[in-house]
């Protein structure tokens, strides 16, 4: 199944959101799924990361 998770809040940032979007990406791949993260672009970022689409936020 294909994925599409949306979230205000995502790594680096912590907090309960942030935590279970993340938990659940994870475990969907791990089933097998094709999961794609829309997240907000913060400064500073860590490298790309797999499965995960940066968008520019207020």
């Amino acid at each position: 199944m294909r994925i599409l998770m949306l979230t205000n809040t995502y790594t680096p940032h912590v907090g309960g959101v942030a935590r279970s979007v993340s938990s659940f990406a994870e475990e969907y791949r791990r089933q097998g799924h094709d999961v794609l993260v829309v997240a907000p672009e913060f400064e500073n970022l860590l490298p790309q990361e797999p499965g995960v689409l940066r968008v520019p936020a207020l």
